[in-house]
């Protein structure tokens, strides 16, 4: 075969050519310098990092005819059948095939003589892992205690199946494996040694699929030029690594992080169209949300990408928050467990990005839509039809009503003199209803006659509640609404472009309501809404807080409120936050107190309902209050 592949024909003669391992070479050059040698040495670590090429120039080092040394000169009689696999004295062994006692004893007979040709007698033991436990026994006296002349060099992929007994009699090294942005500059010498033309974008793809290994890389190196017909290329390499679409996944990220789910599904489709490794892709996405994350805490931890993928990661960066990154890298790993128990891997993968846009946290006074263009139209849609009110039909008379007395937050709706935009105003309204009939027994039994008549009349408008904002506050929230009105400031426009934040009067006494218009999520939204404002303008906010929280707004924290601030202002402002031990009531505050008002009415309303005053009365029975609370669990305000 006049062909010698690239991974044999660059395969290093000497220490100096080695591709990293640098721990390994500077032990091992150390020893034989010094003379300070061992009788046995295992070298661990994954398929191709350099095992038995390691073992290979030791081999040539300890019987080179210039003497011992860490530099061989490759030139002597020695050093020449070493490389060309016919040195009598270095004895190559695969346990894999040779894993029986008598095949052990066997190679150990000949120990006790001396090098026909070498200096030492070297016995070369690949993948000693697969030897039985009869055959370990039977090596480990000699492993211990060999004839001098005698250096045992074992290589494995799996030391933890390896005896203690064994382990405890040799030196160990264990070979990591290499980075690569180090196999591809090994590519590249290779190549521009070779005189072969190359894109630098494919052999990063063929460094990332050789997974640390230089031998598989170099296999794929020879794949890559025959496929290319001598030049490497990257859409060829793209083409026969199989992951077609993998260039595609920071578009398709940027679409999740901005919520375009119809521009996702129509990325997807058109990546069907080149039959991908859905696989491939799933794992394509977990490692570009592990750089994202990687670029938010340093930069320079993305150094090892290709410039394409550094700018692809940045801006992605910037679109994606941290709480967000770290729910989506979860949703990818358990979608590459899922992947194979789906009945269509396209439809597998289609749910996991639709999953990753519906947890995605939505921005301040946005309004998730399938795509911008639909987005925009939505909008539009809504501003010029308000959708009605619900109304209350005459026939509800007639119907069960719902068992449980509900409290019901309501954002009623101001109308601005155009009649095309609202603005919602807090309000709080309740909603009472009666307890199902039973649907079983005598009526009679309870003491409840049967008459229509007799029924507790089920009220048709609701009802209203008590007064939970001082009208001072709320009459200020309406000015500000019809000012904003004619000043047309909620001019969404049609440009197809998110609106524009809702201004705000940035007012203490409106804090409580204010607060979660701002553009913040996650922790730094938990940690306003502990605060009270003091004081806004286009230079300096001042809030005020406990010091509990005032310790946690560290600067990512405030320069997050800043940027919220400067949708408002047109500038980042400074954050000033004083620490004071008697506060006015907080967004966080407020938010508990109606949650405490709302429960207190759900469980008032309930006690004094008609139907269930029957039952108590009638069965001697006792309400449960800790069960009672308002119809959607009294979180939402």
């Amino acid at each position: 075969m006049s062909q010698q592949v690239l991974a044999r024909k660059w395969r290093p003669t000497t220490f100096e050519q080695l591709i990293g391992q640098e721990h390994v070479r500077k032990a091992l050059t150390h020893a034989l310098d010094s003379g300070r040698l061992h009788h046995a040495y295992l070298f661990t670590g994954t398929r191709g990092v350099g095992k038995t090429t390691i073992a290979r120039i030791l081999a040539r080092c300890l019987n080179c005819e210039k003497g011992v040394s860490s530099t061989p000169c490759g030139e002597c009689s020695n050093c020449r059948a070493i490389s060309e696999n016919r040195f009598v004295d270095l004895l190559e062994v695969d346990a894999a095939s040779r894993t029986k006692v008598d095949d052990t004893r066997e190679l150990l007979e000949n120990v006790s003589y001396a090098p026909s040709q070498g200096r030492y007698k070297v016995y070369l033991i690949d993948e000693v892992h697969m030897l039985t436990t009869h055959s370990f026994n039977a090596l480990l006296k000699t492993l211990e205690e060999p004839p001098g002349h005698v250096v045992f060099l074992l290589a494995t992929t799996d030391p933890q199946k390896l005896l203690p007994t064994v382990l405890s009699r040799c030196l160990q090294f264990h070979l990591r494996d290499l980075s690569p942005d180090l196999v591809e500059s090994h590519l590249e010498h290779v190549l521009t040694a070779e005189q072969v033309s190359f894109d630098k974008d494919a052999l990063w793809h063929l460094a990332k699929a050789g997974r640390g290994s230089v031998r598989d890389a170099m296999t794929l190196l020879d794949q890559a030029i025959a496929h290319g017909e001598g030049s490497v290329t990257t859409a060829n390499v793209i083409e026969m690594l199989g992951t077609q679409g993998v260039s595609e996944i920071p578009a398709l990220l940027g679409d999740i992080a901005n919520g375009q789910a119809a521009d996702a599904l129509q990325r997807i489709e058109q990546l069907s169209r080149e039959t991908p490794d859905w696989m491939a892709l799933v794992s394509g996405v977990q490692s570009m949300l592990h750089q994202v994350a990687i670029a938010q805490i340093n930069d320079q931890g993305i150094s090892h990408l290709s410039p394409s993928e550094q700018k692809a990661v940045r801006e992605l960066a910037t679109q994606m928050s941290p709480e967000f990154l770290q729910l989506a890298y979860q949703f990818a790993l358990t979608g590459y467990r899922d992947l194979p128990l789906a009945s269509d891997a396209r439809s597998a993968f289609e749910m996991l990005v639709l999953r990753m846009i519906a947890f995605r946290p939505a921005r301040a006074g946005e309004v998730v839509s399938a795509s911008a263009s639909s987005k925009a139209t939505t909008e539009s849609d809504s501003q010029s039809d308000p959708e009605p009110a619900p109304s209350v039909d005459s026939t509800t008379e007639q119907q069960p009503a719902e068992s449980v007395a509900s409290v019901e937050m309501q954002v009623p709706v101001v109308e601005s003199k155009s009649d095309s935009e609202a603005i919602p105003v807090p309000k709080t309204e309740v909603m009472q209803t009666v307890a199902e009939e039973p649907s079983v027994g005598d009526k009679s039994d309870l003491g409840i006659q049967d008459s229509q008549a007799d029924r507790p009349t089920i009220p048709t408008q609701p009802q209203p509640a008590p007064t939970l904002v001082s009208a001072e506050i709320g009459s200020q929230l309406l000015s500000d609404a019809n000012q904003y009105s004619e000043s047309g400031d909620l001019d969404n426009g049609d440009d197809g472009n998110e609106p524009p934040p809702l201004e705000l009067s940035l007012s203490p006494d409106a804090w409580v309501f204010e607060s979660r218009l701002l553009d913040l999520h996650g922790m730094t939204a938990s940690l306003i809404a502990q605060t009270v404002l003091v004081s806004a303008d286009r230079d300096a906010v001042v809030l005020a807080t406990n010091s509990h929280t005032e310790s946690l707004l560290n600067d990512m924290h405030r320069r997050r409120v800043a940027e919220a601030f400067a949708l408002q202002f047109g500038q980042a402002p400074s954050i000033v936050v004083e620490t004071r031990t008697d506060l006015p009531e907080t967004p966080e505050g407020y938010r508990m107190r109606l949650q405490e008002e709302r429960l207190a009415l759900a469980k008032s309303q309930f006690a004094e309902d008609p139907f269930v005053s029957a039952l108590t009365e009638r069965f001697d029975a006792t309400i449960r209050t800790e069960s009672i609370e308002p119809r959607d669990g009294g979180t939402h305000v």
